[in-house]
């Protein structure tokens, strides 16, 4: 049987990031498959004022008629995001950074897994990272971690995602057999490739704020309880997270965010015990070994460890989300929670 042709459409969102956003759009228009609908959803304030000189820069990614550089008057990337896939039309939608440089082969790539996908098993796409999987050791160190990731997340994961709730485990459609392709519970947000009937109706949700950490997780675990996931280590791009990092949050911010937000995807996807449990067993490991640093080593590490002010206060938010079971009461707690400010807070603790 042969493969149908498939349409391939990109959705970039960006916010006070005009240079990097120009890089971004210099490198989709090297690509060798030029998308078919290209959009650009821009919150930065006075937008306006370079929207069509880029555009002019960049022509071959908007000569469709359904592409377009849409400058939106609300921030956040969950919203940014879904103003895209109100606009998408095409088969394979791919949602990007502003900070992904896609390579020449990226999309052709891409779509030589959906296009084999006669069955429409796969649901999405991941590429790598250029130094991800450049030689034996990265690759197998790559592997070993999702392998104990994905089979003993149950023991101590932020997110773990039950067997039950995922199709991780389902082999590869045999048409799928000869590409390099690595089966995954979740998409990494730099770069997530959706066949768009697998999306369907499903949104971002519009209670991540801010930064958004993990609103990707949270998309990509729900299409993947219907589809299966994997990733393609031939589809290459670079992503330097140096690039945009006067716009991310402080290492307070994202401690909590990585906590705050983890929790409230397991309260509304998996409020189980066992994920609970995991959760649980990794945030008191994180309390283990931020309490055995001294204090200097502890602040070096602030973002991924936190200090006993940071950690009882994830602990105390983890519990509010816990306890507003409604799913409704879970939202808009968790909204709430997001806007507390944490600057007050202090580092050394």
């Amino acid at each position: 049987m042969t493969p149908p042709n498939l349409t391939f459409g990109v959705i970039v969102c960006t916010y006070n990031r005009q240079s990097i956003i120009e890089q971004a759009l210099q490198h989709w228009q090297s690509s060798k498959y030029q998308p078919d609908q290209f959009l650009v959803i821009d919150a930065t304030p006075g937008a306006e004022d370079y929207r069509d000189k880029l555009v002019e820069k960049n022509l071959s990614l908007f000569t469709e008629s359904t592409s377009d550089y849409i400058v939106s008057k609300r921030a956040g990337l969950t919203l940014q995001r879904n103003m895209g896939l109100e606009q998408i039309k095409t088969d394979i939608v791919c949602l990007v950074d502003d900070d992904t440089f896609v390579t020449p082969t990226y999309v052709d790539t891409i779509l030589d897994v959906f296009q084999h996908d006669t069955k429409q098993l796969i649901g999405g796409v991941n590429g790598v990272a250029i130094g991800q999987f450049d030689n034996p050791r990265q690759r197998y160190s790559r592997m070993a971690r999702n392998f104990v990731r994905h089979r003993y997340g149950y023991l101590a994961q932020r997110i773990h995602v039950p067997k039950s709730q995922t199709k991780l485990f389902d082999p590869l459609p045999n048409e799928l057999g000869a590409l390099p392709l690595i089966g995954i519970d979740r998409l990494w947000g730099a770069n997530m490739n959706y066949r768009r009937s697998a999306i369907g109706n499903l949104r971002f949700d519009e209670n991540f704020k801010r930064y958004g950490l993990y609103e990707d997780v949270d998309m990509s675990v729900r299409v993947g309880r219907t589809h299966k996931l994997v990733c393609h280590i031939g589809a290459k791009l670079m992503h330097n997270d140096d690039l945009g990092k006067s716009t991310r949050p402080s290492d307070v911010r994202y401690f909590m965010a990585s906590w705050l937000n983890s929790a409230y995807i397991i309260e509304k996807l998996f409020p189980c015990t066992e994920s609970r449990n995991s959760y649980q067993r990794l945030f008191k490991l994180t309390q283990l070994l931020s309490n055995s640093l001294p204090a200097e080593k502890r602040n070096q590490k602030l973002k991924i460890l936190g200090n006993a002010k940071l950690l009882k206060l994830a602990e105390h938010y983890s519990t509010i989300l816990k306890e507003s079971s409604q799913q409704q009461r879970l939202g808009e707690t968790f909204a709430k929670l997001q806007e507390k400010d944490f600057s007050n807070l202090p580092v050394a603790a």
